[in-house]
């Protein structure tokens, strides 16, 4: 009898039947030895899949050792090697595969808190170059601060451990998918959200919170940071003009909800989160209420009927202002180090040619120096006027043709103890301006009596404090004359070079000698008119000059172990030129006339 198969059974291709199972199990191995030999040869060509926790598939992942910033497959960034830049691919196993690329200076910075920011030649990748204290991609992260202030929204530090004790999850992170608050928000960047872990409160919340693990589920915890004391948190009112103000209000007067200072609406403006001093005024990637500016108070960019334009803040005054002195960070010393002409033992470094030389100089060389800003209503900003000279705590002398515009004296702003112009520091001291005088026989043609007296702003007490970088020039006896050739100082912010398209970045210093009277003559200065009350002085190197911007600024010369002010730097033939020295406003002659102006405001 032929015994028929009913059916068949498959594994693959291959029959199995009752007829020969002994041969249907050898093929059966034989096919899964090949499929086993074939998948082994494919595993470098695999991208490897992990699964965590059981339910959550990621694929494998670049992590920096350093940062612990995550990437993904396929993900291009660039990094610093040494003075070199290069850009790196996240490839298969977690590689990463870097190779060196030219780069410049990033045409719009993109780094917060004085970040230095370079691009890739021919490409929109970007990376910053951080100050001390500072991390992340743009510079955003703030390594010293350890509290926070009030609810803590503008809270920028590193703490990554929630009240139970969790590890915060990157906020990057693929597992937060779907949730509200991710890298992935247009604002990610104003709401302190990045490629890290640290805890954020960018809902307004109570406190600083993130995302944890809780088994396999996500959920969100408040953090365990602890508030800044009463002491080191900044006060919801303002002193003076609020130029201090750190504050966490962002309401203006009408209702309106400030936008943050690095809002992608204010890239063009002229104060946003991304200036060079951002942190040193305030700004940052928040929208608190601020006044980089020295305007009438705090204010903020908004968005008013489909409009965007800026509107002052709804800050309350400070009941007690001890001084109306403006610092930005810790303040200097206020060990008073002598009295008028004094300064620090700091001269055996090089100093910074105020014309023809290239020497670093710093302000404790020239502690007098003042710089005079003025306000331009065009750009909402305090643009560099003048040189001046501290002369008393509350007084400043310059020159009276920087003045010719007749300025109100609220659009004025004098800045002591800064040897950098545009860089903030903690030694600086700002005031506005209270009242000024030029003095009545000031002649616009000649520049004879070319003077004019600055009284600071002080709502009790003095104004400036002295320390290493500020401190009073001392003003000459009025019959006092120094002899022919006496070498002394001059210092200023102005050009380097009578051409040169901007002012000096960096307070200058630079040596002269007083020129015998006969000498100071109109024939050594193309025909101009020389006056009994103006002074000549100049390198007979032909190195050191005052030029342009440096007007106002003193000339100093030692007298009896102090620097006494002989000079106001008032004009001269060109810059620089051999043989032809600067002519300076002779400051003996108006001893009087300033002693007289500051007693008419004593009365």
């Amino acid at each position: 009898m032929t015994i028929v198969s009913r059916g068949r059974f498959r594994t693959g291709n291959i029959p199995y039947t009752r007829k020969d199972p002994d041969a249907a199990m050898a093929r059966v191995l034989g096919m899964l030895l090949f499929l086993s030999a074939f998948c082994y040869s494919l595993a470098d060509k695999v991208e490897l899949r992990h699964t965590k926790r059981g339910t959550r598939n990621y694929k494998e992942r670049c992590v920096d050792g350093q940062s612990a910033v995550v990437r993904g497959f396929g993900d291009t960034w660039l990094r610093w090697r040494g003075q070199l830049v290069e850009r790196c691919t996240c490839a298969s196993r977690g590689r990463q595969r870097c190779h060196d690329v030219p780069v410049t200076t990033c045409y719009q910075s993109r780094c917060y808190n004085g970040g230095t920011c370079k691009e890739m030649v021919y490409s929109s990748d970007y990376l910053c170059q951080c100050p001390p204290g500072f991390t992340g991609a743009q510079c955003e992260i703030n390594t010293t601060e350890k509290c926070v202030v009030g609810q803590g929204k503008g809270y920028r530090g590193t703490w990554s451990i929630s009240q139970t004790g969790s590890e915060c999850i990157n906020w990057n992170s693929t597992a937060l998918r779907g949730r509200t608050f991710t890298t992935k928000r247009p604002e990610a960047n104003s709401l302190g959200l990045g490629n890290h872990n640290y805890c954020r409160n960018p809902s307004d919340d109570t406190k600083p919170w993130c995302h944890v693990y809780k088994g396999t589920q996500i959920a969100w915890e408040f953090c365990t940071l602890s508030s800044c004391p009463a002491d080191q948190s900044p006060a919801e009112c303002v002193q003076g003009s609020g130029q201090t103000y750190r504050g966490t209000t962002a309401i203006t007067k009408r209702g309106y909800s400030c936008l943050a200072w690095d809002s992608p609406l204010i890239t063009h403006k002229f104060y946003n989160a991304w200036r060079s001093e951002a942190r040193e005024l305030g700004l940052g990637s928040h929208n608190f209420c601020r006044n980089p500016d020295g305007d009438l108070g705090p204010w903020c960019h908004v968005y008013r009927n489909m409009k965007l334009t800026w509107e002052l803040c709804n800050i309350t005054k400070c009941r007690r202002r001890p001084t109306t002195i403006t610092t930005l960070g810790p303040r200097a010393p206020t060990t008073n180090r002598g009295t008028c002409g004094q300064r620090a033992d700091n001269l055996s470094r090089p100093s910074f040619r105020i014309l023809g030389g290239a020497r670093q100089s710093d302000i404790t060389e020239q502690p007098w120096q003042a710089a005079i800003n003025v306000f331009r209503s065009t750009y909402k900003a305090h643009f560099f006027l003048c040189g001046g000279v501290l002369i008393d705590s509350c007084w400043v002398l310059s020159a009276a043709h920087c003045f010719d515009e007749r300025f109100k004296p609220e659009r004025l702003q004098v800045v002591l103890g800064q040897t950098i112009r545009k860089n903030s520091s903690s030694s600086d001291q700002i005031f506005e301006v209270e009242k000024y005088w030029t003095h009545e026989k000031y002649n616009e043609e000649t520049f004879d009596n070319d003077i004019v007296l600055l009284k600071l702003k002080s709502d009790i007490g003095p104004c400036a404090v002295n320390s290493p970088e500020v401190l009073p020039a001392c003003l000459p006896d009025p019959g006092l004359v120094l002899p022919d050739w006496t070498e002394c100082e001059i210092s200023g912010y102005g050009k380097e070079k009578e051409f040169n398209a901007m002012y000096s970045e960096r307070v200058k210093r630079g040596h002269v000698r007083l020129w015998p009277q006969d000498r100071c003559v109109p024939n050594v200065l193309s025909g101009r008119l020389v006056t009994s009350n103006m002074l000549c002085a100049g390198d007979t190197r032909g190195l050191d000059d005052a030029c342009k911007g440096d007007s106002g600024g003193p000339l100093v010369c030692p007298k009896d172990g102090k620097m006494t002010l002989m000079g106001l730097i008032s004009w001269g033939d060109g810059c620089g030129k051999k043989d032809t020295p600067g002519v300076y406003t002779r400051v003996t002659q108006y001893t009087d006339w300033i002693s007289g102006k500051k007693q008419e405001t004593s009365h």
